[in-house]
């Protein structure tokens, strides 16, 4: 879904209002939604525009970035990583196709940066679905109480209290940590690792599944030597 956010990016009406990161609150029209939903990853915002498109009146309360992890720190950061990797390893093996090429060299704050860019380019392609769809969004976070209240604690301090005939709670998820393995330095989860600014010579990733394979892939075309344990 996050792929195909930025075609579909521009909207033609005008929010009923936002609360941003920017330390202002504006005051809504209603405080009362068909619809509130806590997180604005790929299943909050989906169906927050929806809702949105089926005439609901709609809320979306989001902690960090709309697109949620696997448009911030998942899937799109990790495929422009992989394909980084995948143009060196295309460059290395010109000539088998007759193209002759120096060595590559990886200038991974490029890639950072392109990553970065990519990313930008499809939150802010979120948000204007949201404004164009007219979907509020809360930049703070949700807690859900009785009677369907949701109680806003806003980034500037502020909080909000909203209420939704309807509630749909897709808070997300974050990565799993080993006892004993503490955050910090080399170790790293699959978030810090989206924010490394070069290529380390060795590599070791903990899980063989579908994402420790796709950053072993991408470390191992970019140079570094790569193990994989798996139980």
């Amino acid at each position: 879904a996050c792929a195909g956010c930025w075609a579909d990016a521009v909207g033609d009406g005008r929010p009923r209002s936002s609360r941003g990161g920017n330390g202002d609150t504006v005051t809504p029209v209603s405080d009362s939604f068909d619809l509130v939903v806590i997180g604005g990853g790929p299943g909050g915002y989906a169906s927050a525009l929806y809702a949105a498109s089926a005439g609901l009146r709609v809320a979306l309360v989001e902690k960090d970035a709309l697109g949620g992890t696997c448009l911030n720190r998942g899937c799109i950061p990790a495929k422009a990583f992989l394909e980084t990797a995948a143009v060196k390893r295309h460059v290395d093996h010109a000539a088998e196709f007759g193209i002759d090429s120096s060595v590559p060299s990886v200038n991974f704050a490029v890639t950072q940066a392109r990553k970065q860019k990519i990313v930008a380019g499809l939150v802010g392609g979120i948000a204007a679905m949201c404004k164009g769809r007219k979907v509020e969004v809360f930049n703070g976070v949700g807690s859900l109480g009785a009677g369907r209240t949701v109680t806003v604690a806003m980034h500037d301090g502020s909080s909000a209290t909203i209420t939704g005939a309807n509630v749909v709670l897709a808070a997300g998820s974050v990565p799993r940590t080993i006892p004993g393995f503490d955050r910090g330095g080399p170790i790293m989860t699959s978030d810090e690792v989206l924010d490394l600014d070069h290529v380390p010579a060795r590599v070791v990733v903990i899980g063989g599944g579908a994402i420790g394979c796709e950053f072993a892939s991408t470390f191992a075309d970019l140079g570094a030597q790569v193990t994989i344990l798996e139980g």
